[in-house]
Formats: structure tokens, C-alpha cells, sequence
């Protein structure tokens, strides 16, 4: 591409219909770097941009001075030495030569991503001029937490991901914050009030997408489950060589044709569409998901919103990561979401170059999807044994607090703050409870079986008073019957008049679970399903 780009613009400063590049061309900055911006403490914070190959850039903040020379390619990074929190207003002072670049009122703290579908994307000031948080919204005014929100941008299978995001950091004030992510929000402010440091929001979400978008083309390569996305990919790919090819030699003709044209006196003829524009007509590519439907929506497509809307963050200093997405995937039908989130975060973590940061996924809430069989509880699973398995992973259940008549249901507070548990407790010792009941073991025993947990705080409660719920065991025949379920100490006891020998027993194993049991501390248990060995 690059190749074919510096090709073209030789054939068409012929005709004087691009701008020549001169050596005067001033260095560029990335728009990470705006006003009011957020650094991360602890971390070589990471500055760069774009210039002419061999220029010098100087970045200068709280008395550090480091400097970066552009490499051929005219990229340039500068690292600031790492830092302790500072809520104090400071600038950021970056330059070349005679020029000179001043970024204002610059703090030093942590910095999260939020990223995901419409539950994380959901704004602060709703949706449709509706929303039960405008008493939170009018008290939104913080100093010292701020936000930066990503456009929706999908970028189109090129195998060039995009350099910049058109966006800029604010202060968070109620203006500010009516469209920003309520989830995010809501962990930041807890975050913030509980660490007592800067806290700076990156939100980069989309309704309605599935978790393929978000996924570098690395992660699907480096995942071996992940062989029809890869297939998919290396097809795109071998389009995409020869739609250039067809493009080049289009444009040859183009411009031999506009000359004569201009030449001549006469119009220019119309140009070639670019290769960009061809593939992303809804009938130029499609991206199959097995078992299910075409899909013509780029947006929908594997690499499109990484490439769009993470690559120009990359390797802006985070301090982790919070996700909310998996819905979109619920109807998927691949058995493939834990895998899925192996390629996303081992991707993100990988290009990022930050080691293992914290990345504490929120379990999609119970919904009725109207699917035949159980789709949502293998979405539950993927997403537990994704915290379970992933180094420095966690996940907030949100059994409790969904809404089966409501895809997006309305606490996103409770959302926030149990992300927000996870992180003290994981990141910054705590000491409090930041999970419900988790399954551990399964013990068959005759006609019961008992189930083990960790996770249970000061002990095993029904939420409501009423007998646990949402239990069920299978016999020899593999089909499930509802089953009592009763908690002795530490362990819930699970039994059936109509299974006399358990082989299989499952917990909120349904899209329309609304389960009673929880911990003293009021978070409730993840669904769970085992066999007897």
C-alpha cells in the first residue's frame, strides 16, 4: 500500500493535483495528547507523533526533559520517566526546532480503557432524552477525572490500521459527561473517590458489535481455535492484493487519460474507485459466522473496530482495561467466545507492551434472547473461565441487577462499583470482597450432590428469604429436572426426588436466570454447570 501510495502521488503531481511534501512540513503530535489529558503514574508514559525522518523532538513535563529522533518512516516517540500521582495543573511542553507545541493542564494519575457494546457505550444522559441518572449526571463536576470518548469508526480490511482518533480529553463535567459511558463513569468515580488520584477515562465502544471487530488480526493467529476467522482473513487479504492491483493499473490509465484531458481542454474523466471504497460496499465482502447468518456490515467484520478505534491508543500508558460486551454473540453459536477473548486480550496486552494489565470483564445480565437451548449461560461460561484462566483477569456478575425484559438493563452504578471492587482489591490490596460465590468443586454423593465455592465472604444467603433457586440436576439420561437446594455452612446441598443417582448438576443455566444466592456482602454466585467424574 505504501508502496502503491508514494507510486500515485509521483503519476499525479504530473497533473499538479496533489500537494507537494516539503522539508518545512512541521511535526504532528498525536491527538491523545489535548489539553486536560491524563497521565499514568508509575509507567514511562509514552509521547509521539509524526515528522520528517531524522528530526529532533524534545518533551518536556514536571521538570523531565527527554528527547526522540523520527525514524524513517517519520514516526517518534519520546518515553517521560515514571511518575507519582500529581492533581496539580501542569503543561506539557513538546518541540522541533522553532516549533513548539504546548498541551495544558496536565495531570499525572491512572488511566483506564472502556471498551465493549452498547451496555458499556451507554451514556450518562441515556438514550432518546431517557435516563434514571440525571440527579448522578447534575453532580458530575470533578477536577480531577477526565474523559476522552472515541468516534465510532470502523476501519475497512486494508491492513492499516489508523493512526489518529479525531477526539480530545475533557474535564468531567456535567456537559461532558452526558454522553460519556455510565459504566465508565461510575468505576472511575468510585476509582477516584477511593485512591484519591487523577483518574482518566478512554472510552471506545459500539452498540450492537460483536467481539471479532475488536480483535487485532495477531489474535486470531495466534489462537488456534480461531481457524474460520483466520481463513476469513487470509481470503480478505488475497482480495485486497488484487483490488490494488486493479487499482494501480486503473489509476496508470487515469492519469494518462486526465493529462491528454487537461491537454486537450477537456473534462477529466472520473476516477477509479479506491480499493477502500470497493471493499467496503455491502456487497463487496461478507464475513460468515458458522452456523449463522452473512454479514454486510463492516463494522461487523474481524479486525474493523480495532483497527478504527484501539490502534490510535496504542501504547498510550493505561492502567488497565474494563469490558462489556457479549451480547452481540449470545446467537453466535460457535462455542468460540472464550477464545475470543485469548486472542483480544493476549492482542491488546501484546501490542500495548505493558506486560499483563488488569483487564476485569463484566458478565452480560440475564436477557431473554428467545433462543432455543441455553446460548446465554455458554457466554457466561466463556466469561468466567476467561477470569479464571487469563492472567490478571476478573469478572463482576451481575446476576442480580439485570432486567430479562431489557437488554440494557438500569444499575449501571452497581456495574461501576463492582468493577471498581475487583481493581482495589486486586491491584491495590483492599482486603474487601469483590466476588460473589464462585463454583469450586462438585462432590456426588448417592442421591445429592454438594457443591464447594469460593468467594463466600461471611457466609451463604438467599437474597430474597426465599429457598434457593435456579438449581438443577441430570441422571444417567442427561436431561435436567428443577432441584431443591439448601446451604449448610460453606456448601449448598443439591438434590431431586426424580434423580436418585446425580451425574450432572447446573446453576442459573438458563438466558432468564434470575438466581437468589449470593455472599453476606450481597454479590451474587456465577453460573456454573459440572458432571460426576
Amino acid at each position: 500500500m505504501r508502496f502503491m501510495a508514494s507510486m500515485l502521488i509521483s503519476l499525479a503531481a504530473i497533473l499538479g493535483g496533489l500537494p507537494a511534501v516539503h522539508a518545512s512540513t512541521p511535526f504532528t503530535v498525536s491527538k491523545l495528547f489535548t489539553n486536560h489529558l491524563v497521565l499514568q503514574r508509575g509507567m514511562k508514559d509514552p509521547v509521539w507523533g509524526w515528522a520528517k525522518p531524522e528530526q529532533k523532538i524534545t518533551v518536556s513535563f514536571a521538570g523531565h526533559t527527554v528527547t526522540a529522533t523520527a525514524d524513517a518512516q517519520g514516526r517518534w516517540m519520546a518515553k517521560l520517566p515514571p511518575m507519582r500521582h500529581n492533581t496539580v495543573s501542569r503543561n506539557l511542553t513538546i518541540t522541533s526546532g522553532s516549533q513548539t507545541m504546548v498541551v495544558h493542564d496536565v495531570l499525572v494519575g491512572d488511566v483506564w480503557l472502556c471498551s465493549g457494546q452498547s451496555n458499556m457505550q451507554y451514556p450518562m444522559g441515556g438514550w432518546f432524552g431517557r435516563t434514571n441518572l440525571a440527579a448522578a449526571l447534575a453532580k458530575g463536576t470533578h477536577q480531577n477525572i477526565r474523559l476522552y470518548h472515541v468516534p465510532m469508526i470502523e476501519s475497512n480490511f486494508s491492513g492499516t490500521p489508523k493512526k489518529q482518533a479525531a477526539a480530545s480529553w475533557h474535564r468531567c463535567t456535567p456537559k461532558n459527561l452526558a454522553g460519556f459511558s455510565a459504566v465508565g463513569y461510575f468505576f472511575g468515580l468510585t476509582m477516584h473517590r477511593a485512591l484519591h488520584v487523577p483518574i482518566g477515562l478512554l472510552e471506545a465502544d459500539w452498540g450492537g458489535t460483536n467481539i471479532e471487530p475488536w480483535i487485532p488480526q495477531q489474535g486470531f493467529f495466534a489462537v488456534p481455535q480461531l481457524k474460520t476467522n483466520r481463513a476469513w482473513l487470509r481470503a480478505m487479504a488475497k482480495r485486497q492484493k488484487k483490488l490494488n492491483s486493479q487499482y494501480l493499473a486503473a489509476m496508470t490509465t487515469w492519469l494518462r487519460d486526465a493529462k491528454q484531458a487537461l491537454a486537450n481542454g477537456k473534462p477529466l474523466p472520473k476516477q477509479p474507485v479506491t480499493p477502500e471504497n470497493a471493499i467496503s460496499s455491502p456487497y463487496a465482502y461478507n464475513y460468515h459466522i458458522p452456523h449463522g447468518d452473512w454479514q454486510p456490515d463492516p463494522r461487523q467484520n474481524p479486525t474493523t473496530l480495532f483497527n478504527g478505534m484501539i490502534h490510535p491508543l496504542i501504547p498510550y500508558a493505561i492502567r488497565g482495561v474494563i469490558w462489556y460486551q457479549g451480547e452481540n454473540n449470545v446467537s453466535s453459536h460457535d462455542h468460540l467466545y472464550y477464545y475470543h477473548l485469548k486472542a483480544l486480550i493476549g492482542s491488546w496486552r501484546k501490542l500495548w507492551r505493558q506486560g499483563n494489565f488488569p483487564f476485569y470483564i463484566v458478565q452480560i445480565a440475564p436477557f431473554n434472547y428467545g433462543n432455543d437451548g441455553p446460548m446465554e449461560p455458554l457466554i457466561w461460561q466463556a466469561e468466567e473461565k476467561a477470569a479464571r484462566r487469563i492472567p490478571d483477569c476478573g469478572i463482576a456478575s451481575t446476576m442480580d441487577i439485570g432486567n430479562i425484559h431489557n437488554i440494557h438493563p438500569a444499575n449501571k452504578r452497581a456495574v461501576g462499583r463492582r468493577l471498581a471492587a475487583i481493581a482495589l482489591a486486586k491491584i491495590f490490596h483492599s482486603g474487601k470482597p469483590y466476588s460473589g460465590p464462585v463454583f469450586k468443586s462438585a462432590e456426588f454423593s448417592g442421591n445429592h450432590v454438594v457443591i464447594h465455592f469460593t468467594h463466600v465472604g461471611g457466609g451463604l444467603l438467599s437474597r430474597d428469604g426465599k429457598p434457593l433457586n435456579w438449581f438443577q440436576l441430570s441422571g444417567r439420561n442427561g436431561a435436567f429436572v428443577n432441584a431443591s437446594a439448601r446451604i449448610i455452612g460453606k456448601t449448598v446441598v443439591v438434590q431431586s426426588p426424580k434423580i436418585s443417582t446425580p451425574t450432572g448438576v447446573r446453576f442459573a443455566f438458563s438466558d432468564i436466570a434470575v438466581p437468589n444466592l449470593m455472599n453476606k456482602e450481597s454479590l451474587p454466585a456465577l453460573p456454573f454447570q459440572a458432571r460426576k467424574p
